[in-house]
């Protein structure tokens, strides 16, 4: 009887055999007081409470006391050094580096295209704001659909194939956004090439190549390098722009070089170096892409588990039959990992010898737990296991990632995978969306990102919004790109640092923090609308956004289960759902509040700054043509100038840039409001019948989870005295459960 309530407990010793699904939550337990009596098994249903996030070898029956308390206490801390991290991520397969390479320069094209795009259709093509926003918008709806088909592609005939054919098709959409000057080309580039070939490799495709080649402990430092080299390309991008724009003359080329010819301002020379870097991007994925799968028995990934070969001849998971070794040893750290017969040792990023010379005194400290207890109970190593401890590496594989393929690794431990017909695929699919929409995961990740709607369109504002603004109001000499790319080189700078800091940090403790910073950047721009004010909320939303965005690719990466990684990340971007209708609302509301002056620019988009004289005549022209706008010497004799801003220009009405900050800064306020209202079914601690998941339970920690402090509630870490007890005493398990 518990003194402090009503509930009652039963002590019971027992040896437990844990069953687990894709997503690394206990399904089942199989216990019993003894190995004698594993036929009088009793098999509990398990919480999702009792979620696993990362285990070593179970203790066995045989070992010592000592040893088995290590064992427990081992599996209950997931964090590791700094430095172990950084190390195990360079040891990873070199088929990551090429995959890092890709993803570089496929956000350097994507991304230096949506940073000069509005303002590419709307001073080239003569688009109204308005219009440009809903051209816009339709193309995002249109990349959405793209990006769900090439993500079940994805996990249908693989990433390098679908890789291939999407590079191919980008090639032709961006051959006609920079060499096309009329609408009908400009319309076919955006909402059919681009969607087609971009929107089908921007929608996670390296993303799934990099989950299936990272194991639990490098994936967060992997995907916060991932994320910095996508920031690094945007923020060369955002420089080269600029370079471009200052340096760079407008370059007329013949009209008889009829595809080429016609006038190439510096945004479309810069579209065409873009141009390039797809070329280059397609001959690397035709030679080096593969499809790869890394696997490390030290480092298991919940998704991919399988039995040992030997308890495989005799007992499943779930079942009451178990084999001799099983019974006398208990699980094996072998039957933590998924290891394939056609599995090879992986060829590192950097090689061993590189690794000692750049860790001379950390890099000893990168062990396997197997050789650490290898150590304590035999009193020295194997020669075997001492080449390991040596090396001081992670023992990663690799194999071939299979294309279609159906596997149920919990039913049967024989991986049964198949190259499919069209109509295997097919119904393959509908299984995916099947299972899919059946697992709590799914359903996490899609309350996350449509919670983070409202914070991602500071984004697009960002994009769309920022850069006119300033060059409407400031002129073409000012470094707009530059200032946009303080985010993308923080983005660059600060993920990995925290990556490798925060390793082993509750996932939440450090995503809420980094929501508020980010919802709250907008109101240096609402305080300040000029040139300093736009650099603030740079820098105060790269601050947010490296502690939440890079977070939550890791922790929708984990979730992912194996085989059907494309379609999950499609759905984990349930955001880019409704980002057509910020695009919509970015180009309205920059009509509004940030209007253009086209009548003192020319076709182009220059202003026309220049004062031309000729026959006493006063003209305004720009750096490549005459404007119609003619000037006047005033009463006192004194020289009228032409406009170098809308500001100057005779014409522009006036506007209030202030009050669309402000609404942005609301907006996005609502984003960690919504995470914290979800964030104990987001943490996943809570059964459904606990409050719906815990949402509607009370507490201080509860309120307290606005900046991220962990809940009351149970978990390997934290067990809550009133709902479970346990110790380890002598080979045994003694737990108690209400």
């Amino acid at each position: 009887k518990n003194k402090k309530s009503s509930s009652n407990f039963a002590l019971i010793k027992l040896y437990y055999f844990p069953s687990y699904s894709p997503e690394g939550q206990i399904m089942s337990l199989k216990v019993a007081p003894n190995f004698d009596e594993m036929n009088n098994t009793i098999v509990a249903s398990v919480p999702p409470i009792c979620r696993v996030h990362h285990r070593t070898t179970p203790p066995n029956s045989s070992g010592s006391k000592k040893n088995q308390q290590e064992a427990v206490n081992s599996s209950k801390s997931s964090s590791i050094s700094g430095c172990e991290s950084i190390i195990r991520f360079l040891t990873l397969p070199r088929q990551a580096g090429v995959v890092l390479l890709l993803e570089f320069l496929n956000s350097f094209r994507i991304l230096g295209l949506r940073f000069v795009l509005f303002n590419y259709v709307t001073n080239e093509y003569g688009i109204s704001d308005t219009y440009a926003g809903k051209l816009l918008g339709i193309k995002g709806m249109v990349d959405v659909i793209f990006g769900l088909v090439g993500s079940i592609l994805v996990d249908l005939i693989g990433v390098r194939k679908v890789s291939i054919v999407a590079l191919t098709v980008a090639i032709i959409g961006r051959s006609l956004l920079a060499f096309g000057r009329t609408n009908t080309t400009l319309i076919a580039a955006l909402l059919f090439f681009s969607p087609c070939g971009e929107a089908m490799l921007s929608m996670g495709l390296y993303r799934v190549a990099l989950k299936k080649l990272t194991t639990p402990l490098t994936r967060p430092l992997a995907f916060a390098v991932s994320y910095a080299a996508s920031n690094l390309s945007g923020a060369l991008a955002d420089v080269a722009i600029d370079r471009m724009r200052s340096l760079v003359k407008d370059l007329e080329i013949d009209r008889n070089l009829l595809v080429l010819s016609g006038v190439y301002t510096p945004i479309r020379q810069f579209i065409v170096l873009t141009w390039i870097v797809l070329l280059i991007t397609f001959v690397i994925a035709f030679c080096f892409l593969r499809d790869e799968t890394v696997v490390d028995a030290d480092d298991p990934d919940p998704s991919n588990q399988l039995p040992s070969p030997s308890a495989q001849r005799s007992h499943r998971l779930g079942d009451d039959i178990f084999d001799d070794e099983y019974r006398e040893n208990g699980p094996s750290a072998d039957s933590h990992a998924t290891m394939p017969l056609d599995a090879i040792p992986a060829r590192p990023i950097v090689s061993p010898r590189m690794l000692k010379k750049i860790f001379p005194n950390q890099f000893p400290v990168v062990h396997s737990p197997e050789d650490e207890e290898a150590t304590r109970e035999q009193g020295q190593l194997s020669n075997h296991r001492k080449t390991r401890r040596l090396s001081a590496l992670p023992n990663y594989k690799v194999y071939k990632t299979p294309s279609t393929r159906e596997c149920n690794n919990h039913e049967s431990h024989t991986m049964t995978c198949f190259i499919g017909n069209p109509i295997n695929g097919i119904v393959h699919v509908i299984n995916q969306i099947i299972k899919i929409a059946a697992i709590i995961n799914t359903w996490q990740v899609m309350v996350f990102g449509v919670s983070c709607c409202t914070i991602a369109m500071q984004w697009t504002a960002s994009e769309v919004v920022l850069p006119p603004f300033l060059e409407r109001r400031y002129g073409e000499h000012i470094a707009i790109y530059t200032i946009q790319s303080i985010n993308l080189f923080g983005g660059l700078i600060l993920p990995p640092v925290v990556g490798a800091l925060t390793t082993g940090t509750e996932d939440f403790q450090i995503v809420m923090p980094g929501l508020w910073i980010m919802a709250s950047s907008p109101i240096f721009l609402a305080l300040f609308p000029n040139v300093l004010g736009a650099c603030m909320w740079q820098i105060a939303m790269t601050v947010g956004e490296v502690l939440w965005s890079p977070r939550q690719d890791s922790w929708t990466a984990g979730l992912a289960p194996s085989g059907m990684e494309g379609l999950f990340f499609a759905i984990g971007s349930a955001r880019s759902l409704l980002s057509p209708l910020g695009d919509m609302a970015m180009g309205f509301l920059n009509e509004k509040y940030n209007t253009n002056c086209p009548d003192c620019r020319d076709q182009y988009g220059h202003f026309c700054q220049y004062l031309s004289v000729e026959n006493d005549v006063l003209q305004c022209v720009s750096v490549q043509e005459s404007c119609d706008l003619f000037l006047s010497v005033e009463n006192d004799n004194t020289v009228p100038t032409c406009p170098k801003t809308c500001l100057e220009c005779a014409t522009w009405e006036a506007t209030n840039p202030s009050i669309f900050w402000f609404m942005l800064m609301a907006f996005s306020m609502s984003s960690p409001l919504a995470v914290w209202f979800f964030l104990p079914f987001l943490r996943g601690h809570h059964a459904r019948n606990d409050g719906c998941y815990g949402i509607f339970k009370m507490s201080t920690k509860r309120i307290l989870g606005i900046l991220g402090v962990v809940d009351d509630c149970i978990s390997y870490e934290y067990i809550e005295e009133s709902e479970m007890r346990a110790t380890h005493e002598e080979g045994v398990i003694v737990a108690g459960k209400e």
